[in-house]
């Protein structure tokens, strides 16, 4: 598996990031609409109303007071739920997205995927690729992402809206502290973040590095198999180059078989005559003798 780009990183980061946003815009609209339908209650705001004079002794002043500290009470816990939500929603898209899949969204268009660091601790697809994440890692992971990303800075927010600002302060700094001894190792050495050191997982090229090693070694077959083939061709034209040689050479124009000796012209027969067939022929020429050894004149 090949280390996973710098850039790969922060882009996939940015697109799950954006998904995160997303769903907080949404968190907000509804959160929005929520005080706004507690605030037009109108029958509710007077029954509360009325509680508040009947209970403060005819002091208006402090009923009012009394009923907007309980408004603003209300939102603020609308807002704290709208918050933990958005908490609950990120842990939950990073743990199904890598128990599940292995890799997010923004990791899967950029070919990257999340594997177990030491090759095992993993679930093996049933199609045999790569081993993901087991369900404890993945939520270790997922956990320590969530709170890198927006955990802490949610945490910061509704300390915030509760009137705690020097501790809103110091969980906003430990937000920033947090993000970065999250995201920085990711970008140098063995491209780590805190949350693969946490979970046990690393982040590799997936799909793009396997293709490109896929293709390399593709590539090398390939290649052998195209040299063997031109061998092949050279040898088959070194032996049709014999067969033509041994064809020019046997009457006829065969194919001389294995051992044969390619035989001289056949002897002339009488004159005038066709040849002797099997007949061996005369050194100087003429016909043949007879049975006794004469000659024909």
């Amino acid at each position: 598996m090949t280390k996973a780009p710098g850039w790969r990183r922060v882009t996939a980061w940015l697109v799950d990031y954006a998904l995160v946003v997303t769903v907080a815009v949404l968190l907000g609209f509804l959160t929005f609409h929520r005080i706004s339908a507690m605030l037009g209650d109108v029958e509710g705001l007077a029954g509360t109303g009325v509680w508040k004079v009947v209970t403060s002794d005819g002091d208006l002043a402090e009923a009012g007071q009394a009923l907007g500290e309980s408004l603003w009470r209300r939102s603020i816990r609308a807002v704290q739920q709208g918050f933990a939500l958005l908490v609950l929603a990120t842990f939950l898209y990073q743990f199904l997205s890598l128990a599940f899949a292995g890799t997010t969204l923004g990791k899967a268009l950029l070919g990257l995927r999340v594997s177990p660091a030491g090759g095992g601790g993993g679930v093996v697809g049933a199609a045999g690729d790569a081993a993901r994440p087991s369900r404890r890692a993945a939520a270790v992971r997922a956990a320590v992402t969530t709170v890198a990303d927006v955990g802490l800075l949610s945490l910061a927010c509704c300390l915030l809206l509760s009137g705690a600002f020097l501790a809103s302060g110091a969980v906003l700094v430990l937000t920033v502290v947090v993000f970065l001894a999250n995201a920085t190792p990711a970008l140098a050495g063995d491209r780590r973040s805190l949350a693969d050191r946490c979970a046990g997982t690393r982040v590799d090229g997936g799909l793009l590095g396997a293709t490109a090693a896929a293709t390399a070694r593709y590539t090398a077959q390939g290649g052998r198999a195209a040299w063997q083939a031109a061998q092949r061709v050279a040898e088959s034209e070194r032996a049709r180059a014999a067969i033509g040689r041994g064809r020019r050479l046997l009457p006829g124009g065969r194919a001389a078989a294995p051992g044969e000796v390619p035989a001289g012209p056949p002897a002339a027969g009488p004159v005038g005559g066709p040849p002797i067939p099997g007949a061996a022929p005369r050194a100087g020429g003429g016909l043949p003798p007879d049975d006794d050894g004469a000659r024909h004149f």
